[in-house]
């Protein structure tokens, strides 16, 4: 049975990958641990992803997750709202972020949900969003916060890559938008990455809108050299509220 492996970045939902892990059929699923800081990921996870698994990584942990699919056989790669860099817009963004979370955890929350989610969620989803801010602490936002800010540019780790690439980004994403996925999606070689938007969902795509997301990975992961050459159909249904 082929093993697919979830790194979630530090600012993934209390449940982390749960529903994507319970709806992948005919795959043995694992989660890591986030860690602290990038290198500390990598040292870890390097350990303890197995050789040729998939590997499905969010936001930061996409920078030690491709590192350790270029150097570990990786079957493929996902990249779930990919953060491979932090160019001035982005550090601006982390800058008023980090205002904010100066003055508390209500204040962080008020400030990140527009940055964070997609107009789905900010109009309907208001449990759902409440559900992710009680799971935040004050010592993990500083970690993500800091871990952001000292990301290296791990752009040219995805030249390495032998294995296809799948790169998912919510089409409503303003802390992450949609170039900083196109421009993974270019440093892959020999055309061998495409890019998926979510529609009407934010940074945390895959649990603002988990059934398409799920659709698209499960398609991917089961057959990753035709979903290449031209997706199949997917979800086509309505989209559907999330429990974070």
């Amino acid at each position: 049975m082929e093993t697919v492996v979830f790194l979630p970045g530090l600012l993934a939902p209390p449940a982390g990958f749960r529903s994507l892990r319970e709806g992948l059929e005919g795959l043995r699923c694992l989660e890591l641990t986030p860690r602290a800081t990038p290198s500390e990921q990598l040292e870890a996870w390097r350990a303890e992803v197995p050789p040729g698994a998939h590997v499905v990584a969010f936001a930061e942990a996409s920078w030690a997750g491709t590192q350790v699919a270029a150097h570990g056989q990786a079957r493929s790669l996902t990249l779930l709202s990919p953060i491979l860099r932090v160019d001035a817009a982005l550090r601006a963004r982390l800058g008023a972020l980090e205002e904010a979370r100066r003055r508390g955890l209500e204040a962080f929350v008020t400030a990140a949900k527009p940055w964070l989610f997609g107009p789905v969620l900010l109009e309907h989803g208001q449990e759902a969003i409440a559900a992710w801010a009680e799971g935040l602490r004050e010592g993990d936002l500083e970690r993500w916060l800091r871990a952001l800010s000292e990301l290296p540019d791990g752009r040219k780790a995805l030249r390495l890559l032998r294995c296809p690439v799948l790169v998912v980004i919510g089409a409503e994403d303003v802390f992450t938008p949609s170039r900083y996925a196109q421009e993974a999606v270019e440093w892959v070689p020999d055309q061998r990455a495409m890019r998926v938007s979510l529609e009407a969902t934010g940074h945390l795509a895959p649990w603002e809108n988990p059934a398409e997301a799920l659709a698209v990975l499960s398609a991917f992961l089961h057959d990753a050299e035709g979903f290449l050459q031209g997706p199949p159909s997917w979800h086509d249904g309505l989209d559907e509220l999330p429990v974070l």
